[in-house]
Order: structure tokens, then C-alpha cells, then sequence
């Protein structure tokens, strides 16, 4: 079970899409829309604790690291066995409970859509469905145009100001993981081995 947490949440790659029936009023939302890209364009780095909660109620904690363009780091708390880590233009993703290690080109993923270098919520490549403004709150859902399959990415600021609170994973039928971001810090300068993927599998070995 937490194999299939962590797999869910991490990348925000593999679920499957839930059809989004209704388009967004661009224009009834062009203010807030451009002024969630905004927030998102002007970020350079962001340091975050996180809380992530499965469909299950499974959780797990850990530290998010990003650096735009391209570069991030989903590091999980023990007992978790997941470490992400993309150089700007492939995800790593490591696996200690299997001992395994994929690669994934970050392209691929909703995930670099927040690695961007410039940050448009309709693109050619990502498409808005589903935007939502509520008193203290700012919602707005994404896919791939090219691959809506591969998952609908949440971003959930709170407003005035904006602030990024959660990520939200949708699948096909409905289920939701959370990711809940705490304690963020942005604009810090970010050592940049973060973004470098060592293989601990090495480590390992060599104590042998």
C-alpha cells in the first residue's frame, strides 16, 4: 500500500486522467488567471515541508525542493522509500525498498509543468480545466492536451496574498492524493547537488 502511495504522488505521472466536461471561462477569470501565473513566473526557488495523503489515508512527509528552470527534489522522511530528483531535464526516480532506479524525461510529466521556465496555465502543451476563485481561495486544474491520460495536476493557493498550499492528484475514478505544502520558503539560494542525483545503491555497496 505505501508502494502505491508514494508511485501516486510523487511524480504526479502515472494515475489516469478524469475527464474534465465543462471549459473554463478564460475570460470571466482573465484577472486571476494572470495574476496566478504571475506569482508562478516570479518564483525562482521554493523549500517547502510537505504532508502527502493517499485516497487510502495512507501518508507520508518529506522536504520539496525547486529550482526553475527544470531542476527539482521530492525528498521523502523514513520509512518512506522514494527519492525524486530532476537535473532540468530527467526525473530520477529511486526506489530503496526495490532497490531500483528509473528515469523519466521531465517533459513527460504534470510534474515539470511546475519547473517551467515560463509558467502559462494554457499552453500548447497543458490545457486549463478547471479554475476556481472563492474567498481566500484560488483553485486551478490542468492536463497534457497531448497525454490527459497521464493525470490532472491541482493547484490550490491561498489569496491575498498568494500563497501555494496543495498539490492535488486526480485519477479516473474520482480519487484524490494530497500534498499539502507547509513552512515554504521562497527566493532562497538552493545548494545545487540537491538537483544532482547520487546513487546511495553505491553507498551501499561500498559499506559492504
Amino acid at each position: 500500500m505505501m508502494k502505491r502511495l508514494l508511485c501516486a504522488c510523487a511524480l504526479l505521472v502515472l494515475v489516469s486522467a478524469q475527464s474534465a466536461s465543462a471549459a473554463v471561462d478564460v475570460v470571466k477569470h482573465a484577472k486571476d488567471i494572470a495574476r496566478v501565473e504571475s506569482f508562478l513566473s516570479l518564483l525562482t526557488t521554493i523549500k517547502a515541508d510537505f504532508e502527502q495523503v493517499a485516497p487510502s489515508g495512507e501518508t507520508a512527509s518529506g522536504t520539496f525542493y525547486l529550482q526553475r528552470p527544470g531542476k527539482m527534489r521530492w525528498e521523502y522522511n523514513p520509512p518512506s522509500p522514494i527519492l525524486l530528483v530532476s537535473n532540468g531535464k530527467t526525473i530520477t526516480y529511486y526506489d530503496a525498498e526495490m532497490d531500483q532506479i528509473n528515469y523519466i524525461s521531465l517533459d513527460e510529466t504534470l510534474a515539470g509543468f511546475l519547473a517551467n521556465e515560463s509558467l502559462k496555465l494554457n499552453t500548447d502543451a497543458t490545457e486549463l480545466v478547471g479554475f476556481e476563485v472563492s474567498p481566500g481561495a484560488v483553485r486551478a486544474t490542468i492536463r497534457q492536451r497531448e497525454n490527459p491520460e497521464n493525470g490532472t495536476l491541482t493547484i490550490e493557493f491561498t489569496d491575498k496574498p498568494l500563497v501555494m498550499k496543495q498539490l492535488i492528484i486526480t485519477d479516473a475514478g474520482g480519487n484524490e492524493t494530497r500534498i499539502a505544502l507547509s513552512g515554504a520558503e521562497y527566493g532562497k539560494k538552493l545548494d545545487r547537488s540537491l538537483f544532482i542525483f547520487k546513487d546511495p545503491r553505491g553507498v551501499i555497496r561500498r559499506k559492504r
